[in-house]
């Protein structure tokens, strides 16, 4: 329950990172940031990739600069429980880290265990808990990530959205006072986010735990928070709340600053733009704009325009020449059975989306595609030649595969040669290379970055160069786990325009995804996996509007979807589609 009493506060605090050896220090990484954060609050933190989120998240903690270095002045004082409001030099790392602790991006970089059980238990047992209060935190925390029955799990055999629950788990054990989630649901499947956020409101509510959540794609959490803070330019900016945050941004928000923005919010925007005005205000989600559109004056055409919608005709690619095709094929690991007497095509030309609940077998599916794994039975073709018949330098420059953690691809000492290293493979001229390697920094907003090396980038900035990297050398085909994974508004959109015009030039474009905006927005086709087999393989649209599957594979339909189907008895797949609709209708 949220109060007026500080859980934490911010009095003009400045941040530098430690320089490089033989280099001057760099401008601050914050400037004069000052803030109140109430006890029980749920305050979302916005700004574009690479803003700087991360960095005051991890000064919240106390990560900057007490152990990666840098230098800082101002005041952070935190809620401790016995102290009061204290200054955080004041109490020791051991006392500071009971009261705020925080889940990084890559759940990767937290567990250091080899069982889901330890993992959870590490920190508890480090402070000297008893073993029956160990196990009564290990268990209720497990259950309310959804992992009851995971405790004698193998960490290195999970799948990334259970490592990211597994992380969450070992957080929520230590019962903390603030909890800091960056980008906590990006790794799971969307019913799996909806049981997070549910999770963390009850855990908030129960134990008046304060939480600070950075998110890119907020639909899910934008109307559930109290305060919106917004980091923009090295400053901290707010806090707003979050209907005012909205109504006084507006689609600035969007098109000048490149974050993403609740869909429902976004059709409220563009309608107030066309003089349209909504009772009640900009709606923050689905509900508040279906009530609001129904009691206002708006008609909307309910007829379907043709050539449009469900029953629309899809052109497929011809499958006489699949680049890729895997042909009853099934995997296992050790007993465990992943993938079963599965079959799947994918074309030239053609964007198609892998799509599934976390653990459904898609990022084993898509390494069985370029050779990282071979088939226990069935075949998996290349070009019409199987796997097992390419060498593996050959097979690799023909399927080129994008990890979720960029950091396993790198193997150059400078964002630059990051890109300009594949160009180089393909014989380029130098003079190519350099002009080539720029245009694509400059669109991947990394062209100020160039000569840092890539492992001190933000998480989001990792993955745009991941991207990048792979796609230059315009290789056959194209897969990609988690493309937009960390990315803001902007980069999202940039990055699947580059890989619609790679698709549109001839590349068989693969993405695995659990942002169902996505593969609304630019998916050919989406195949859905559950239980080790595609049980599902069409347009998108026909997809939103297959309720038994989505149930089945712990999907849902993107926002858009859901709230343009209240409206007009069917799914649309964009806003700016539904507004076209409201449109039509003003003009009959």
């Amino acid at each position: 329950m949220k109060t007026d009493q500080a859980a934490a506060l911010l009095e003009r605090y400045n941040f530098w990172f430690k320089p490089q050896r033989g280099q001057k220090e760099s401008h601050a990484a914050l400037v004069d940031v000052s803030f109140k954060v109430q006890v029980g609050s749920f305050v979302l933190i916005l700004g574009r990739s690479g803003s700087g989120k991360s960095t005051l998240a991890l000064n919240l903690v106390g990560i900057y600069p007490d152990y990666f270095g840098g230098r800082n002045d101002g005041r952070i004082l935190i809620n401790h429980p016995k102290l009061g409001l204290v200054n955080r030099r004041d109490i020791t790392a051991d006392q500071r880290f009971r009261i705020v602790n925080m889940l990084f991006q890559n759940p990767e970089d937290q567990i250091v265990t080899l069982t889901v059980e330890d993992e959870v238990g590490f920190a508890l047992e480090n402070y000297q808990y008893e073993p029956t209060e160990i196990r009564r935190r290990i268990d209720l925390a497990l259950d309310m990530v959804g992992l009851d029955g995971f405790q004698g799990r193998e960490t290195l055999h999970l799948s990334g959205g259970e490592k990211q629950r597994v992380a969450l788990a070992a957080m929520l054990a230590m019962e903390p006072s603030i909890l800091i989630l960056d980008e906590p649901t990006s790794n799971l499947d969307p019913a799996g986010t909806a049981d997070v956020l549910d999770t963390i409101d009850r855990i908030r509510k129960r134990l008046n735990l304060t939480v600070l959540v950075i998110e890119h794609e907020v639909d899910e959490v934008f109307a559930r928070v109290d305060a919106v803070l917004l980091v923009e330019d090295r400053h901290v900016i707010g806090p707003f709340e979050p209907r005012q945050f909205i109504e006084e941004r507006g689609l600035q928000v969007r098109d000048q600053m490149g974050l993403w923005i609740p869909q429902a919010s976004e059709v409220g925007l563009l309608l107030r733009e066309q003089g349209n005005k909504l009772p009640g205000g900009i709606p923050l989600n689905g509900a508040e704009l279906v009530e609001a559109i129904e009691s206002s004056d708006m008609k909307i055409s309910l007829q379907k325009p043709p050539g449009k919608g469900v029953d629309a005709d899809y052109s497929r690619p011809s499958s006489s020449n699949p680049a890729i095709e895997l042909r009853e094929v099934s995997f296992n690991y050790a007993e465990q059975s992943v993938l079963k007497n599965l079959s799947l095509l994918a074309h030239k030309n053609e964007l198609l989306a892998i799509v599934g609940q976390n653990g459904s077998g898609k990022s084993t599916l898509a390494s069985l595609c370029n050779g990282i794994e071979q088939p226990d039975s069935g075949t998996v073709f290349v070009n019409g030649i199987p796997t097992g018949d390419y060498s593996f330098e050959k097979l690799v420059r023909r399927v080129a595969y994008i990890f979720q953690v960029p950091e396993k691809q790198f193997v150059c000492g400078t964002v630059y040669d990051e890109i300009a290293h594949g160009l180089r493979a393909l014989g380029i001229e130098k003079d190519e290379v350099d002009q080539q390697t720029v245009k694509l920094l400059d669109t991947v907003r990394l062209l100020d970055r160039r000569n840092a090396s890539p492992y001190v980038l933000s998480h989001g900035q990792k993955r745009r160069l991941s991207v990048a990297a792979m796609v230059v050398s315009k290789p056959k085909v194209v897969i990609l786990d988690e493309p937009t994974f960390g990315q803001d508004y902007q980069q999202a959109q940039n990055l699947m325009r580059m890989l619609r015009d790679l698709a549109d030039e001839g590349t068989s474009v693969i993405f695995i995804t659990h942002d169902m905006r996505l593969v609304a927005e630019y998916a050919d086709r989406a195949a859905v996996l559950c239980d080790g087999r595609i049980i599902f393989d069409g347009q998108p649209e026909k997809l939103f509007v297959a309720e038994e599957i989505l149930l089945r594979a712990r999907l849902k339909p993107p926002s858009v979807a859901q709230f343009s189907a209240q409206l007009l008895g069917h799914p649309v797949l964009t806003t700016q589609a539904l507004i076209e609709r409201i449109q039509g209708a003003s003009g009959d």
